[in-house]
């Protein structure tokens, strides 16, 4: 499994959104995007391409609203953390020490 992609399960604030986002076209980076339950759309991206910030701009620029209490907003900034994270470990040149250094 590619650890740069990233499925997941966001809410809706209304739950009629979820048919028009899965309707909408995909911008770079999105993969998939299907409706799992009323009121909730999964995600599928790749984070070479795409974050979540950049997933929540473009459902709001077409109009679909994801949900906004507290916890919601919480986990979508600690998927959003994690993201990054991921992206950043992935361009790390891990370092062993049976491995010998690269020459440059």
């Amino acid at each position: 499994m590619d650890r740069l992609i990233r499925t997941l399960t966001l809410s809706l604030a209304r739950p009629e959104d979820g048919e028009s986002a899965a309707a909408l076209p995909r911008p770079d980076g999105v993969r998939e995007l299907s409706v799992e339950a009323p009121g909730r759309v999964r995600v599928t991206y790749d984070l070479r391409h795409a974050d979540l910030p950049a997933v929540e701009r473009w459902l709001a620029a077409n109009g679909v609203r994801l949900a906004g209490g507290p916890l919601h907003r919480l986990r979508r900034r600690w998927i959003a953390f994690t993201d990054d994270n991921r992206r950043d470990q992935a361009s790390i040149a891990h370092q062993c020490c049976s491995v010998p250094p690269r020459r440059e």
